[in-house]
């Protein structure tokens, strides 16, 4: 969205008639933006499972895009042409309350971002006194959230200024800049940390682990574990995993011992790399490196082993291929077949 409204602002100044035809989604990026803006915050630091983000915050969007496009329809394509071209507030005439309707999206966007921007940073605020004085949350506030509210603030004033500034002043153009740089900085930290794997504002909230040293050498369900397991469970910190960002075939098969994630038949890569805390390059390579296999036979494998199991069970005796190999984890009896030719 922000794209389009500054494509937009670009046909404005070199290609009126562009402007014209591209009037609606030009108010659409410039009123949307700071509103899709407020949902990412708001979903990055939720808690609970599922976002909730209510549906009345794109009313009023709707509402005056209706509006803007039923009275588009109503006004001669060469008066809104001119109206782009002389560069004026409004126009007189019959069409003067269209041309202020017309040229009003700075102003438009002006009040969406201010209000936005305000129920931003009272949600961090808010947030950041809560988190900092919870002990169930797994991580503490990232200090990067500061900076990330001095740039919406920073934004916030560009767009003040750029609007109540005179528009042939080139301090208009200044922080017009300001504006741009602002977003652009916005954008590079959200996706650097999203790169990074850390592209939650706040942690959700996690259950404490407690390791009985009593019970060292099995786990809660009394099985038999290795002491690596047991040490990278008392490992974990701040609720992440001790591996983070680290990976080893005692780690790896551990995980896939314990948590079965090949059962699922729709089980992906990027599935594992949520449980696995890793980034996905460095899996998939370390799966092609350790075990001479790509990640979808790597996980057929395991599928195959538990096959075997499943046949060998007195209880299954009897039961066709399609359904055991359905509860190993293959989709179909065709995926079972072709995970059979490739070990062959």
């Amino acid at each position: 969205m922000t794209f389009l409204s500054w494509f937009t602002v670009f046909c404005y100044i070199f290609f009126p008639k562009v402007f014209v035809v591209l009037n609606i989604p030009c108010l659409a990026g410039f009123i949307l933006t700071p509103v899709f803006f407020f949902r990412v915050i708001r979903f990055m630091t939720r808690v609970e499972l599922e976002e909730q983000f209510p549906s009345l915050h794109y009313l009023v969007p709707a509402l005056i895009g209706a509006v803007f496009l039923v009275w588009s329809l109503c006004v001669p394509f060469d008066v809104q042409e001119a109206i782009v071209k002389s560069r004026d507030l409004s126009v007189a005439g019959e069409y003067a309350l269209y041309s202020r309707l017309f040229t009003s999206k700075p102003l438009l966007r002006f009040i969406f971002t201010l209000v936005y921007y305000c129920f931003i940073a009272r949600l961090l605020v808010r947030y950041y006194r809560k988190a900092s004085h919870s002990d169930s949350l797994a991580r503490k506030p990232a200090r990067w959230v500061i900076f990330l509210i001095i740039l919406s603030l920073i934004l916030a004033f560009s767009s003040v200024m750029s609007v109540i500034m005179p528009r042939s002043s080139i301090v208009t153009s200044i922080y017009t800049a300001i504006a741009a740089l602002s977003i652009s900085a916005q954008y590079m930290l959200l996706t650097f940390l999203i790169i990074r794997r850390k592209y939650l504002l706040y942690a959700l909230h996690v259950e404490p682990v407690i390791i009985d040293k009593s019970t060292v050498g099995n786990d809660k369900h009394g099985e038999n574990i290795m002491i690596g397991e047991i040490e990278e469970i008392a490992g974990q910190k701040d609720g992440r995993r001790s591996f983070a960002g680290k990976l080893t075939r005692n780690q790896l098969n551990t995980y896939f011992r314990k948590q079965k994630p090949y059962l699922q038949a729709d089980f992906k890569i990027t599935d594992l790399v949520e449980g696995m805390d890793v980034n996905r390059s460095v899996l998939s390579a370390f799966i092609n490196q350790n075990y001479g296999v790509n990640f979808n036979r790597f996980v057929n494998q395991w599928r195959l082993r538990e096959l075997e199991r499943l046949i060998s069970l007195p209880s299954n005796k009897g039961k066709s291929i399609a359904k055991l190999s359905a509860k190993a984890g293959f989709a179909e009896l065709r995926q079972y077949y072709r995970a059979i030719a490739a070990e062959k």
